[in-house]
């Protein structure tokens, strides 16, 4: 089995190109279309942020369970947490220059057609303004990434120390183990109201106290895809040799779980606001089934939930890893059709157009925009990988139980 892992060239060369497409892409989209373009920044930004977010909440709830199953691929959730600090970058660049092209509560002029006519509009954005403000906002910006990248930092710190220092490796276990508890409770804490902040404040009128909760639970279960996703690459590399079929039902386990979570909070989200029928509320789900695409709208529960329920029922194919492989590409195709459901339906509608059908948009600035994040998070990922001497923690103090699981020894 191979100890290092290599970055080739061929790799770099791919994640290049692509983010090279996605600068050129992105250019054309400022220059053509302003709104456009910051929209998919927060489209893309936000998918990767949360599944950097998931990634390291999957970690944590392996030391926390002190799994020893999956103790071997710790590496991976840190390769793909990595992206949290670029995450920062592009976030504060959307709150400092493009708040006002996205969000319509900071600048309802933009977003409102004729908004002077409304002024009970104005009305409600005045009741929200102490949370819904610019200032706070970059506040609470501020507050979410610092707390995600500290505690990340640190369990991130203790794994390389746990490589460095193999006598001392079950205190920094340990430590990891602790702060992975820390890890949990204030990303849960903070990203409630992230959640709130990013996507559910571009409908400021509308309000739901599932949401977070929902986006929490497809972080969780959609970076289990990536992760899944990237072991098989590895895998197929020659880099995890000790694989069977034990391995791979145990995270498939993760799939199944995940979609009936995810497929719970959407479904009470949704059943809570029909039978309700309060207008601020029910509108958030007549824009995008009756305005924007009911096929979509459909489509994005049978991705999520359907499809991994029923296919990873049978124990035959949750071992099977190119069945695996299938559903977690799958699953991911359904994480971004569930955050472009999210984002693209309130920022191509105006109130002053609510009985008119709109439609969904994708084309050309999408499609580069979208390839160059996905070379940008493939370079950081392998990078953090190929950093490391081993790609297995060879000090870790379950790691022969990972190895050896469910084999006869």
């Amino acid at each position: 089995m191979k100890k290092r892992f290599i970055f080739s060239k061929k790799l770099k060369t791919i994640s290049f190109v692509l983010m090279l497409i996605g600068l050129i892409t992105g250019i054309l989209a400022y220059s053509a279309d302003t709104h456009r373009f910051w929209t998919n920044i927060l489209f893309n930004n936000y998918m990767f942020m949360l599944l950097g977010l998931g990634a390291a909440f999957w970690m944590a709830l392996q030391y926390i369970a002190e799994a020893g199953w999956s103790a071997a691929f710790k590496r991976i959730p840190e390769s793909i947490s990595c992206y949290l600090g670029p995450a920062f970058i592009f976030m504060l660049a959307l709150v400092f220059i493009g708040l006002k092209y996205v969000y319509p509560w900071a600048a309802p002029e933009k977003h409102i057609e004729d908004f002077a006519k409304y002024p009970e509009f104005q009305k409600l954005l005045d009741i929200k303004a102490p949370y819904l403000n610019s200032n706070f906002f970059i506040i609470r910006t501020f507050v979410f990434f610092i707390v995600w990248l500290l505690t990340i930092g640190l369990l991130r710190k203790f794994s390389k120390k746990e490589d460095a220092e193999k006598a001392n490796a079950l205190k920094w276990f340990e430590k990891s183990r602790f702060y992975s508890k820390v890890y949990i409770f204030a990303f849960s804490l903070t990203f409630i109201f992230a959640g709130f902040d990013y996507l559910m404040s571009l409908e400021p009128f509308w309000y739901s106290t599932l949401f977070s909760i929902k986006e929490l639970i497809s972080g969780f279960f959609h970076a289990s895809a990536l992760i899944i996703i990237m072991v098989y690459y590895l895998y197929k590399k020659g880099y995890f040799t000790f694989m069977n079929s034990s391995h791979w039902h145990d995270f498939s386990k993760y799939l199944f779980m995940g979609s009936i979570l995810f497929a719970y909070a959407w479904y009470f989200q949704y059943m809570l606001i029909w039978y309700g029928n309060i207008p601020e509320e029910a509108e958030h789900y007549f824009l995008r089934r009756f305005h924007f695409s009911e096929s979509l709208f459909v489509l994005n529960v049978v991705i999520n939930f359907f499809v991994p329920f029923i296919i990873l029922l049978p124990n035959k194919l949750a071992k099977n890893p190119k069945v695996l492989l299938a559903m977690s590409i799958t699953i991911l195709i359904g994480f971004g059709l569930d955050v472009y459901m999210s984002v693209f339906p309130p920022l191509v509608h105006t109130f002053a157009g609510m009985g008119e059908h709109i439609h969904p948009v994708f084309g050309l600035y999408e499609v580069g925009i979208l390839l160059g994040f996905i070379g940008l998070f493939m370079f950081l990922a392998f990078r953090s990988l190929a950093k490391r001497k081993h790609v297995i923690p060879i000090n870790h103090p379950y790691i022969e139980e990972s190895l050896l699981h469910h084999n006869a020894h």
